[in-house]
């Protein structure tokens, strides 16, 4: 696999900022390739701004479940992802991020890239989960 243009690793987290026309199936392969990368070699947070990336119409319903399932599969509850967007995508992706945190999918759309980072950076938050005697935090 050839390397990962526009993916750099910062102290805390990794920014993928893909630049070019494409179409709807090569940015959700970048984007794959993108969270694959980080789950490898055990990046846990991932901020993705796709604003630079043009060539294709928001997606229907059909591709963005998709698109979501795929990106959480690829993740496998390894990586919390920042996507940042244009804004016509932030108000369309609800379903999307509903789908992905279904799937156990950390991820969240931003129209900005400070307020995106600033979620990503958060410490996680502790988790109820049933034990026989009740329910415990965990981390």
């Amino acid at each position: 696999m050839r390397k990962l243009e526009h993916f750099e690793l910062k102290k805390d987290y990794a920014v993928f900022c893909p630049v070019g026309e494409v179409s709807f199936e090569e940015m959700a392969d970048l984007f794959s390739r993108a969270v694959i990368v980080c789950r490898r070699q055990r990046i846990e947070k991932l901020l993705i701004d796709s604003r630079r990336l043009s060539g294709f119409q928001l997606p229907e319903i059909s591709e963005r479940f998709r698109l979501a399932e795929r990106i959480a599969r690829d993740a496998a509850s390894l990586v919390k992802i920042a996507h940042v967007a244009g804004l016509e995508w932030v108000h369309s992706g609800k379903f999307g991020v509903m789908v992905a945190k279904n799937r156990g999918l950390d991820a969240e759309n931003f129209h900005s890239a400070s307020t995106a980072l600033e979620w990503l950076l958060q410490p996680a938050k502790k988790k109820a989960s049933p034990t026989n005697q009740g329910y415990f935090l965990t981390a």
